[in-house]
């Protein structure tokens, strides 16, 4: 039987060799960004603990691993945040769950999504539980920010860090949920959390950013002085906080970088696919030297707006600036 493939097969060899040798540990922390797999991990692990046809991982197919799959299953337990963070009564829950009768076995499993979302009475909570356990119990922390869990339970729990899937990969995702290739290939470079793509994604006025910024940025490249006015035209009218100010400076940058690494790499996988033909003229008309102050502008800005100067201003200046250095390549 083949073993389902997942998005981090070094790990799920790694696995197959820890269930096949019963060496499973209490407890583990997938630690990685959004989208790397780690509650895919987590549900293929306790899919082949149970499952009723297991030869080599989980079958998918059995009936235990359909009600794992759906949520059904009453020795495996799940719990995210209720709001903002995880609850102690939420761990106490747990508890007294895992203590009714009428479990089908010894073992028990727990999934923990946004573990560091946990207060610090719910994580003690929980490492009495990993201290204490009743019968055979694994836990899977799953996180993104290991730091800000309790460092009693890092040390009681085996690190496994879920590497960042490669671009190609992430565009692959975005498009199989049904994004254009243009709209992923741009949303990967904005982040590498594939979960925050998939919500910047759902930006009604992403698009409308991406078209607005192309525009300013074309301006600029043809020295056009209407780069300035078009700030307090049509820019600033579309950003609504602080999170679309940084998306703006973010997708110049990532039009920058798409120049400077076409003029290195003939294979350079473009960011802004849709416009690549115009980018690479750009690459032609600009030193490298040039394109990377470019790109200081830009990084300089978004210390402004971590500094809280007003975005307006920001984005004028950056006009300006940027003008200034495409004028002297002249």
């Amino acid at each position: 039987m083949s073993t389902q493939k997942t998005r981090q097969p070094s790990i799920q060899r790694l696995f197959l060799q820890l269930l096949n040798k019963n060496r499973l540990q209490h407890a583990y922390i997938f630690e990685g960004k959004g989208g790397t797999g780690k509650k895919e991990m987590a549900m293929w692990i306790t899919q082949s603990l149970y499952c009723d046809q297991n030869e080599e991982g989980a079958c998918q197919h059995c009936e235990t691993c359909r009600r794992i799959a759906e949520h059904h299953h009453p020795d495996v337990l799940e719990i995210e945040p209720d709001g903002q963070s995880i609850k102690i009564a939420q761990v106490r829950a747990l508890r007294e769950e895992f203590t009714k009768s009428g479990m089908e076995s010894r073992r028990k499993i727990v999934i923990v999504e946004d573990a560091e979302k946990m207060t610090n009475q719910a994580a003690n909570s929980l490492l009495k539980f990993l201290e204490e356990p009743d019968g055979e119990i694994t836990v899977f922390l799953l996180t993104t920010a290991k730091h800000r869990m309790l460092s009693t339970i890092l040390s009681r729990s085996q690190l496994i860090h879920f590497p960042q899937l490669p671009k190609a990969d992430r565009i692959q995702m975005l498009t199989d949920k049904g994004l254009s290739h243009e709209k992923a290939a741009i949303l990967v470079h904005l982040t590498s959390d594939v979960n925050q793509a998939e919500e910047l994604a759902a930006k009604d006025e992403l698009i409308q950013l991406i078209q607005t910024v192309w525009k300013w940025y074309t301006f600029i490249s043809k020295k056009d002085d209407q780069a300035f006015v078009y700030v307090h035209t049509d820019l600033m009218s579309l950003v609504k906080d602080k999170a679309d100010q940084y998306i703006v400076l973010d997708l110049m940058l990532i039009l920058l970088q798409d120049v400077l690494n076409s003029q290195v790499n003939d294979t350079y996988t473009f960011a802004f696919t849709a416009q690549q033909t115009e980018l690479k003229k750009d690459a032609g008309r600009f030193r490298p030297l040039a394109i990377a102050k470019m790109m200081e502008v830009i990084l300089t800005g978004k210390k402004q707006l971590d500094s809280n100067v007003a975005a307006q201003g920001i984005f004028e200046d950056c006009s300006l600036q940027l003008l200034s250095i495409v004028k002297e390549e002249s």
